[in-house]
This record gives C-alpha cells, structure tokens and sequence, in this order.
C-alpha cells in the first residue's frame, strides 16, 4: 500500500487550485476553528496535538478528494516523520462519551466487589485508567486503503457532515488489557502471537484461560486461542490491542467484557 504522494506528485497537484465545490478544498484552516461548510474534515495524525489542520467543503466530497488533500497537508506541514499506516486509518463521527462513562461506572461498580489488594480490584483499576485516559468516537465502517479507493468505485463514497480522518504512522507497540497484572503497551514483534503477549503480561487467575479478543488496527474484532491445547499462530498487527476477558463466578463480568470490547474497536489514537 502506498503512502504519502511522491515528490513529484506532490509539485503537480500543489499546483492545482482549491476552488471546486464538490471535487476539492475550498477552505483549508491550520490552527483556527472550521469555517461553516457542509463538509468538515479534521486531520488527525496521533503525532503533534498543537497542530489543528481542517479541511472545509462547500458540499459533500468524495473520499478520494480527502484523502488526497490529507496527504498534501500532512507533507506541507510536516505532521508525520514516516509513511502513513493505511491499516490504521479511519473515518470517525460523533463522540462516544456517553459509552465511555458508562463503562467507567460498570468497572467501577466491578472493583467495589474486592478488596484494593485483590488481583482482580488492580486488574480492573488498571483497565479504568486505559479507558478513561482514552478518547472513543463512533467509525465509519469503510475502508481507507488508498489505492482501492483510487480504482475502486465503491470503496470511493460521498462523505458529509464534521468528521475527524485519522491516518497514523506506523506504531511499534500493541496494547495488552483485562484480566493481567501487567496492563499497557508492550513492544509489538513478528510472529509473535497473542499467548506471547498475554504471558509477558502475565494473566491473573481469573481470566479467561482459552480465548483472547484481539482488536486489529482497522477495528476488525477476531477471536484468538490461547490455551495450551488450543493455541496456534494468528497474525497480530503493530497498534492492535489484546483484551483477555475477566471470567469467575463470584461477579458477572460479561457486560463489562462485552462493552470494553464494543469501545475499543471504536478508539481513536
């Protein structure tokens, strides 16, 4: 997949006018509010948080436009030091916050079952923490490969309303979070599979012993065996995040893996 435009591309369509009304920019703002539009998109890298990039449309635009213009306002102002990670890019809508505060009270209401020195209360805690230092936002379910965009009609839709693009370097950790001592970033490795990742951080006893959630970059949800007589080799991408499931039977703890595994997949970096 490719990434940033090559030099040359980026001289020729620098030189194009953004007038359009629905095939190009026609207000680009840097470090100022969005001007009235139909179709506001905010670019946000996950890199430098002091530089606010909008691009603003006069009408509804097509996907391609935006991720074209994206590229030339990340390479003039410098917003990424590598390639962008396609795997990662993503459209988001509305803020979740609601969803968020909820499931902060439900872990809540979880850890108030346990004692503070209770491996489960500091599992819990651990996870709190993650998810209120977190931002969540509803995905669009499309796909930002840019060269299927470019060639393929229906990965090319109309797109409207304030939305924020994220389009990401590549990063080098994947997250590891639930039922584990050690909960956060842990360096991200070839091959290496999602029963490496969980030993590393060390699960506590009550986890779900034979599956893990892991939740690919582009949002995508799978299942992954880990217990030993089950366990296989399933690919793990840089920036996914492995949530290994609290289980017992002294507390219910399906609503609050169910609804930690429903946010996530919409996290914005």
């Amino acid at each position: 997949m490719k990434s940033l435009l090559t030099p040359l591309l980026l001289i020729m369509f620098s030189l194009m006018p953004l007038a359009t009304a629905t095939a190009t920019a026609t207000n680009i703002n840097v470090h100022s509010e969005p001007t009235k539009s139909v179709t506001e998109v905010r670019i946000h890298t996950g890199q430098i948080e002091n530089k606010h990039i909008t691009l603003s449309y006069n009408d509804a635009v097509r996907t391609e436009q935006v991720l074209r213009d994206a590229q030339l306002q990340i390479a003039k102002h410098s917003l990424l030091n590598s390639p962008i990670y396609w795997l990662q890019a993503a459209i988001f809508t509305q803020p979740l916050e609601q969803e968020k505060q909820g499931l902060l009270d439900l872990i809540s209401a979880q850890q108030n079952n346990f004692k503070q020195a209770d491996e489960r209360f500091l599992a819990l805690k651990k996870l709190h923490q993650f998810i209120a230092s977190s931002h969540f936002a509803r995905r669009e379910k499309l796909s930002l490969d840019y060269d299927q965009v470019r060639i393929q009609p229906n990965a090319n839709p109309l797109l409207s309303g304030a939305l924020t693009l994220q389009l990401p370097a590549r990063p080098h950790q994947v997250f590891v979070l639930g039922a584990v001592k050690n909960s956060g970033a842990v360096t991200w490795e070839e091959r290496k599979s999602a029963d490496d990742y969980l030993e590393q951080a060390e699960t506590i006893s009550a986890s779900d012993n034979n599956t893990a959630i892991v939740i690919q970059p582009d949002g995508r949800i799978e299942s992954h065996p880990v217990a030993y007589w089950n366990s296989r080799y399933h690919a793990i991408a840089p920036g996914a995040i492995i949530y290994l499931p609290f289980t017992g039977w002294f507390s219910d703890f399906e609503q609050v893996n169910q609804m930690v595994v429903e946010l996530l997949k919409e996290r914005v970096l």
